[in-house]
């Protein structure tokens, strides 16, 4: 009767080595990815405007106050630490979101192990390392990588509390505690990007499942849960120096705002959602039928895996009802379709574990070889007009001066500042109305702006007459192919 559960036991050593291998390989994998490409050919406009904002906070400029930031404060405050401790670079930024996804991996192992067998940590590691949408948000300097790994860390606090019946006295605390550390994780998450919120989803069904269900003992949890956000939130405040007040009118009212002069769209979102799954169908279809096989087993799957199938669920309905989604929002479907694609794989249907072992392992290694022959065949890509574009910014901009940009990983990269105010350019901003050409204009007569990267042509889309006007008053031209320019006076 004992012997089985001595077997699991043994191997659980066996198990946390090939994790600890599997981890230490994504580390070195990241590594090289984050420093192969230091003028990366491909990237995402928020990349250059959470450098350039981050730079600014380094530099003693305050978040929403001098500094125009459309997001929750945290991953910026971790970026201007960093720049001030290893430097203003691309691969420092892109290293602080690299350590994220180590936290991110090892939440999304221990959210599988709770809800199946120990095994299934070895299976969710692999089945997300090898997405390409990770591997990507694992270091591009966006929000949502390390807002998911903070949100995992929740999750596999709840996960872990919500277990077993409900204690008292000591051990009451200690689940108290429990439930107050994942509702820190969760605000860090949340502070980090608001669409981690959906974490407290699985969060509020774990709560409900630790246990019998008292209303006090619910309570207790809620009010647990709820205080470590705010004391997360309220931390994270005080650290990066953000006014509430103005926080919440650049972070909430801005997007209300672009959400007005952006019809609900489904069909771009469903557009996006299949482009997704066919980029990383491996997660995708192992996820779906873990979805599925949690659907059809409802009261006799474990609470963890209940809990990530409405994650799922939550997070689809969260992409539709966002407006404008982008690709980059889609990765917030990477943890709950790891944790249930694998389940899936450990699912103990009559007869075939096994054999359905045996045919997602050869899928897995099989996919996983074509990524490592792409990557050793191509590699990172550089640009060589964004490292020439660099160059003459540096070379014609004086050190201290700022540049005024569409594009702000031009000026980063070169190792110049931008107008705070101005980190973020985007076309969307404009649209909202909350960047004028007469607030542009205004920035051309700052002594302290001593050129003008015209490298997306949103600047001349959205307002001509300003670039016009930037022509006459930066009359030094440096010309890269599609006619982008660099300006000087």
């Amino acid at each position: 009767m004992m012997a089985a559960p001595r077997r699991r036991s043994e191997r659980r050593p066996i198990i946390f080595l090939v994790a600890a291998i599997l981890l230490s390989l994504h580390v070195i994998w990241q590594t090289w990815l984050v420093l192969a490409a230091p003028y990366p050919a491909h990237y995402d406009y928020d990349e250059g405007v959470y450098a350039e904002t981050a730079a600014a906070a380094a530099a003693g400029h305050r978040l929403y106050a001098s500094v125009f930031l459309s997001q929750p404060p945290l991953l910026i405050g971790m970026l201007a630490r960093a720049f001030g401790a290893f430097g203003e670079s691309l691969a420092s930024a892109r290293g602080v979101v690299a350590g994220c996804s180590l936290l991110w991996l090892a939440g999304i192992a221990a959210i599988a192990a709770r809800g199946a067998h120990s095994r299934a940590a070895l299976w969710a590691i692999a089945i997300a390392g090898s997405a390409p949408a990770f591997v990507a948000a694992s270091h591009a300097v966006q929000m949502e990588g390390p807002s998911e790994a903070f949100a995992a860390a929740a999750v596999a606090l709840g996960a872990v509390t919500g277990t077993g019946r409900a204690m008292r006295g000591t051990a009451g605390s200690i689940e108290t505690l429990r439930w107050g550390t994942a509702g820190v994780a969760a605000g860090l998450a949340i502070m980090t990007k608001f669409t981690a919120a959906t974490c407290l989803v699985p969060l509020a069904v774990a709560a409900v499942a630790a246990g019998p269900v008292g209303l006090g003992r619910l309570t207790a949890r809620a009010v647990a849960l709820a205080a470590g956000g705010v004391l997360a939130a309220g931390a994270a405040m005080v650290w990066t120096g953000s006014p509430p007040a103005e926080m919440w009118r650049q972070t909430v009212a801005f997007h209300g705002a672009v959400a007005r002069v952006n019809a609900v769209d489904p069909g771009r979102t469903v557009s996006l959602l299949l482009a997704f799954a066919a980029a990383n169908w491996f997660l995708a279809a192992l996820g779906l039928a873990g979805f599925v096989y949690t659907a059809l087993t409802w009261r006799g799957s474990a609470p963890a895996r209940r809990g990530v199938a409405a994650w799922l669920a939550a997070d689809l309905a969260a992409l539709f009802l966002w407006r404008p989604v982008w690709p980059h929002h889609f990765v917030i479907l990477v943890t709950p379709l790891a944790v249930a694609g694998s389940a899936a794989v450990e699912a103990r249907l009559r007869g075939t574990p096994r054999v359905r072992s045996a045919v997602a392992g050869i899928l897995l290694i099989a996919w996983l070889a074509a990524l490592a022959t792409a990557a050793a065949v191509s590699g990172p890509s550089a640009s060589a007009p964004l490292r020439a574009a660099a160059r003459q910014t540096a070379r014609s901009v004086p050190a201290g001066a700022w540049v005024l940009s569409d594009d702000p990983m031009v000026p980063f990269l070169a190792g110049r500042d931008v107008p705070p105010a101005l980190c973020d350019t985007s076309e969307m901003r404009m649209r909202a109305g909350w960047l004028t050409a007469g607030a542009l204009t205004a920035a051309l007569a700052e002594p302290r702006v001593r050129g003008v990267a015209l490298w997306r042509g949103t600047f001349r889309e959205s307002f001509p007459q300003f670039v016009d006007e930037a022509l006459r008053e930066f009359p030094r031209r440096w010309t890269a192919d599609g006619g982008r320019l660099i300006l000087t006076r």
